[in-house]
């Protein structure tokens, strides 16, 4: 409280006017108690020799006379000299009784006959023309300064004498210092309870305004619960209460400023959509988690700066760029190529306003449409796809129909060989519909599964024995590598689950070679049961790898027509796997084989 620079500022003024008030008031009343003093020893000086003057007017008549005159030199100490010195050591000043020739016929110092004649003293002088007189001058017989007053004494209008009161100046100087002393002291003693109770006022105007100081930095640090306690009923408590007012609507409204961003922080950070909004100086003022993820930025190290020095992207920069000069919303689209899906994202810019009109910023919104560009990719591919599958085997079946039934006479073996031809492509046909009607089960929510427990070895064995025969055709080994001491038992739909198993069988027989190996092994831990299909075959290539399990999709399509199958096995077996909980993986290198592993919950 006391470092309060307002106080010691408040207070310094004050201390100076009363100091500069003390100083002047105790020039005038010192000059005037001086005066006062002055005009006192005066009239002291003046009612001494009043009464010296009745007191030797009997002596100095007598003095006038020339038998007196002889009377009175002979008779130096008579009783006017003895009442003259009484009188001088009582009143602590010298008396003198002067005849009108000039000689002293009494004196309450020195013995009249020692002393000189005093006609042509000075105050002598003037008291002969002027009746009375007043000097200061240096004594002679003294040896210091005195005043004197010289009074002339008359009878019958007729000068007989002067009479003479005088007083040392360092007596009067000495009264005078007292006489300042106590004025100094009074003043000093005033002041310093001026002084006292002007820090007591001070302070007391002070300390509210010093609270307020407090209480206002203390909101703009963001605590907004301070409040002044003022007891004051004056102007200054009435603007201590507007302030605890003004404190009170400050803190309601930043915590509905600070509820309403705090729910524009949850929807910005819930959103899917990246959001940067810049101000504007196209300066980043906020950016939202999606967006950092896409634009691989920090949240907070990116904050306040120019968005064109943090993204580098122009098809982002020109839009900002362009919408801030239309003042108009811009739509554009960035598309970057990867070796798995290529990344796709929707642009929007537009501009900030005020409510004046002005343009104070813009914001971004960046929408990741990759998957819906992959899945609408897939769904393209899979059209066309499923209608060339389908086409194929339909135009194969008509064309072969229309010429049974254009050419009348055909040959018996002909026709024959016509229509076994017809029942492969609509058996090829039938599989195809089989397949998609399977994968259209799978992908249904409404779908109801008939869940049992299946014994995986059971079903690997019953796959392996419908194979035997097309393995020994083409001279393929396959290894069963199963678990015998314990049973693998998994909750799920058999018939999906064989046929999961089945074609992942047939897929490794389609694609190894002549005198190859497939090996199917089945082991289990804590939770899951591991399903892997292995075989020698010719392998996939990396970049293919993500796309496999893709419906229709064939690494080489005329490979994979020559060997059969709908290009949807592997596809159905995905889907099976996730209807159960589990996943289905590839590893593989071109000429080194595949390795297919599904893991599945006990």
């Amino acid at each position: 409280m006391f470092r309060s620079q307002l106080l010691w500022r408040f207070y310094a003024g004050y201390v100076t006017i009363i100091l500069i008030s003390t100083l002047i008031v105790g020039v005038l009343v010192s000059r005037q108690v001086t005066e006062n003093g002055l005009k006192e020893i005066h009239h002291s000086l003046a009612v001494r020799s009043e009464f010296l003057a009745e007191i030797a007017k009997y002596s100095l008549r007598e003095y006038s006379t020339q038998k007196g005159r002889r009377s009175l030199l002979d008779t130096r100490s008579n009783s006017l000299q003895q009442t003259v010195v009484q009188l001088g050591n009582k009143t602590d000043s010298r008396l003198t009784v002067i005849a009108s020739d000039g000689a002293v016929v009494a004196d309450s110092k020195e013995l009249p006959q020692n002393m000189d004649n005093h006609g042509q003293r000075p105050e002598i002088i003037n008291a002969r023309a002027k009746g009375s007189a007043t000097t200061l001058r240096f004594s002679q017989t003294l040896q210091q300064r005195m005043i004197y007053r010289a009074q002339q004494v008359t009878e019958n209008e007729q000068t007989i004498g002067f009479v003479r009161a005088s007083l040392p100046l360092t007596i009067i100087d000495k009264k005078l210092a007292q006489l300042r002393l106590i004025v100094l002291f009074g003043a000093a003693v005033a002041a310093a309870a001026a002084l006292m109770l002007g820090f007591y006022f001070a302070k007391r105007f002070s300390d509210p305004l010093v609270k307020m100081t407090e209480v206002a930095e203390a909101i703009s640090q963001g605590d907004y619960d301070k409040r002044i306690t003022v007891k004051q009923r004056d102007e200054i408590g009435q603007l201590a209460e507007a302030f605890n007012r003004m404190a009170k609507s400050s803190a309601q409204r930043m915590a509905e400023i600070t509820t309403d961003r705090n729910r524009l922080a949850m929807i910005f950070t819930g959103m899917v959509e990246g959001v940067i909004a810049v101000d504007q100086h196209q300066k980043i003022i906020h950016i939202n988690q999606a967006a950092a993820n896409l634009l691989e930025l920090s949240m907070t190290t990116c904050l306040n700066k120019p968005i064109w020095e943090q993204v580098r992207i122009q098809e982002i920069n020109s839009a900002l760029e362009l919408s801030m000069t239309s003042q108009a919303v811009v739509k554009t689209q960035m598309r970057r190529p990867s070796e798995a899906d290529d990344l796709v994202v929707d642009i929007y810019a537009a501009v900030l306003s005020s409510d004046a009109g002005e343009s104070i910023g813009a914001v971004i919104v960046l929408n990741d449409i990759s998957e819906l560009d992959r899945l609408e990719r897939i769904r393209r591919d899979f059209v066309a796809n499923a209608s060339h599958e389908l086409k194929t085997p339909i135009t194969a079946i008509r064309g072969l129909a229309e010429t049974i039934l254009d050419d009348a006479d055909m040959e018996a073996e002909t026709r024959h060989s016509f229509i076994e031809k017809i029942n492969t492509q609509s058996l090829r046909l039938s599989q195809l519909v089989t397949d998609l009607m399977t994968l259209s089960r799978l992908e249904s929510d409404q779908n109801e599964r008939d869940v049992q427990l299946v014994d995986l070895a059971e079903v690997i064995r019953r796959s392996a024995a419908g194979v035997k025969a097309l393995c020994q055709e083409k001279q393929l080994t396959l290894k069963l590598a199963l678990s015998s001491e314990d049973k693998i038992v998994v909750a799920g739909d058999m018939q999906a689950i064989s046929q999961l198993i089945d074609n992942l069988v047939d897929n490794a027989i389609k694609y190894t070679p002549s005198g190859g190996v497939i090996c199917v092994s089945l082991c289990k831990d804590q939770a899951n049961a591991q399903l892997v299909v292995e075989d020698s075959g010719i392998g996939i290539s990396p970049q293919y790898q993500q796309r496999i399990f893709e419906r229709f999709y064939r690494v080489d399509k005329a490979r994979s027509r020559e060997l059969g199958g709908t290009g949807l096995g592997l596809s159905i077996v995905k889907n099976i796997a996730e209807q159960h909980g589990g996943s289905v993986s590839l590893t593989s290198q071109p000429g080194s084989g595949s390795i297919f592993t599904v893991v599945l919950p006990i």
